[in-house]
């Protein structure tokens, strides 16, 4: 984990990721998006959080999670919502060997798994006090070789 050496770019890609969440975002609980970057910094693949196309969003009253206020990441058993990192993926030009993930917020378990998975080598995202388990999580992708970087 680093907390300094953040450039620039890395920090408009951050700065991205808040802008995105907000537009796009439709989940009741928190507003997620996410980036893939490639080794030349371009952008290759985007997504956010939110419930599944043609479902009730989230926001509106689609996800059991949201209406039983579930504490931030805990168990995700009872959530609509296809994640950040999972939409980035899912619509991502992914020949191109995407290197960076950028994200408003730690992964969970299941998208620490996808990225784990693929070619993703450094995983930039802001901290949240509330979130349960990232120590755990934060080990799981460092094991597997993948960088987390803290962004403040």
């Amino acid at each position: 984990m680093t907390y300094g050496d953040l450039t620039r770019k890395d920090l408009q890609y951050m700065q991205m990721c808040y802008s995105a969440a907000t537009i796009f975002s439709t989940c009741g609980k928190k507003k997620y998006a996410a980036i893939l970057v490639d080794e030349y910094g371009h952008i290759v693949g985007f997504g956010y959080n939110g419930g599944p196309s043609g479902s009730i969003h989230c926001e509106d009253g689609g996800c059991p999670r949201f209406q039983d206020m579930s504490p931030s990441g805990s168990s995700y058993d009872n959530c609509i919502a296809i994640h950040a990192e999972a939409n980035a993926f899912l619509h991502s030009d992914y020949s191109s060997q995407p290197k960076k993930l950028y994200v408003n917020g730690p992964p969970c378990l299941g998208c620490a798994k996808l990225i784990a998975n693929s070619t993703i080598t450094d995983v930039y995202y802001v901290t949240d006090n509330e979130y349960q388990n990232w120590d755990s999580i934060e080990m799981f992708l460092n094991t597997a070789k993948v960088r987390t970087h803290r962004v403040k």
